[in-house]
């Protein structure tokens, strides 16, 4: 059960992919007169939620997720943050690569497949199983304001 929850972290690690709820890219749009696409906002939402978790920075992540956030698992905002903590708690040195994903947005909604690779070590290794994870996610988010959120996030299925 132990291993079950480390790999579903380790898949929310590199799918939730600092400390602000992002006003960057409508500060760039403001400044160079450039407007950036849905698609953009959302992968620099996902650039930053991984060097959030990249960097151990639980808030820079869920600055990122919508206070609305739940998962097929049942997990809402407050126990995703409570898992965040636990996982930055046991794990170090914390890797995450990811494929461009494919992004598509209706509306104020937007899917979001994502390809990854994870890699994490246990803090402490009698306690937990270092971690090297490989796959796919979907991550939904929605448009909240001038940013987007992530609202749910999941395995393909």
């Amino acid at each position: 059960m132990q291993f079950f929850r480390v790999a579903s972290m380790g898949l929310l690690t590199a799918c939730i992919f600092c400390a602000c709820q992002s006003r960057i890219t409508s500060d760039i749009g403001r400044i160079t007169g450039l407007t950036m696409s849905d698609e953009e906002k959302i992968a620099l939402v996902l650039e930053d939620v991984q060097r959030g978790m990249q960097n151990r920075r639980v808030y820079q992540v869920l600055a990122h997720v919508s206070h609305g956030y739940r998962d097929r698992a049942g997990r809402d905002y407050a126990a995703l943050s409570e898992d965040l903590s636990a996982l930055l708690r046991n794990y170090r040195n914390i890797r995450i690569t990811r494929a461009t994903p494919t992004i598509q947005v209706q509306g104020d909604r937007a899917k979001v497949i994502d390809t990854f690779g994870t890699s994490a070590d246990a803090a402490e290794a009698r306690e937990n199983p270092p971690v090297n994870l490989q796959g796919q996610v979907v991550i939904l988010m929605e448009r909240y304001k001038d940013t987007w959120q992530i609202l749910e996030w999941g395995p393909i299925s």
